[in-house]
């Protein structure tokens, strides 16, 4: 069986298993029921990347697991450290001048590469996860997903005076509201913020990124 014809019968017998109807997977995920139908029927020769990333989104799963083709373990990447944020506390928004830019070597997955940034932690409030100093790698949300209950993320305050402030806090789901959660061992830095009742002098909050992953330097 050719790589065409295997990846016709894996779509297909991952929309049996999952009672997936091509109409109905396909309005959600913003692509078109023909294309689908005409990749199964053997009219097409297969559906393009952006496709399979529309439809797995949809149906929560890896890219993977509709075309069959595992991704390549990620290789270290130089990703730049551009600034800093204040775990758990708000603090202005501020890249530091680009002669001030160091990189790091982590590994990215490869979806992430060219996509990824890092931002030094500092401050206790979420020592639980990144110890002072710790490099939190990142992407953008819209190079991503929207978060999830128990994701790390990126957040900035629009305050009313149009400053922008920013940290780095757990993103929690409950009763349909999301929350931001410092992670800490200090109690003053325990109190979650409510993402649609923030405090007085901010008109709203945004979550700007997502953490894919952290990294903390040893010092020689």
């Amino acid at each position: 069986m050719d790589k065409v014809a295997e990846k016709r019968e894996r779509l297909r017998a991952f929309m049996k298993e999952r009672g997936l109807k091509a109409s109905r997977w396909a309005k959600p995920a913003g692509v078109s029921a023909n294309s689908i139908y005409n990749f199964l029927n053997g009219h097409s020769e297969g559906l393009d990347a952006a496709t399979y990333a529309k439809l797995a989104r949809v149906a929560d799963v890896p890219v993977w697991m509709l075309t069959g083709e595992h991704p390549d373990i990620s290789a270290p990447t130089a990703v730049m450290v551009s600034g800093f944020v204040e775990a758990g506390c708000w603090q202005v928004a501020d890249e530091w001048d680009e002669s001030q830019w160091y990189p790091v070597d982590v590994p990215i997955p490869p979806r992430f590469q060219r996509r990824a940034k890092a931002l030094e932690v500092r401050g206790k409030s979420m020592n639980l996860d990144y110890p002072e100093g710790s490099i939190a790698i990142w992407v953008d949300m819209l190079d991503f997903r929207t978060p999830k209950d128990g994701d790390h993320v990126i957040v900035y305050a629009h305050a009313r005076d149009d400053t922008i402030e920013a940290t780095i806090k757990e993103y929690r789901v409950s009763d349909g509201k999301a929350w931001l959660w410092p992670r800490s061992t200090e109690p003053e830095h325990q109190a979650p913020v409510n993402v649609d009742e923030p405090a007085e002098y901010v008109k709203w909050i945004e979550v700007k990124g997502i953490v894919i992953g952290s990294y903390r330097p040893r010092v020689f």
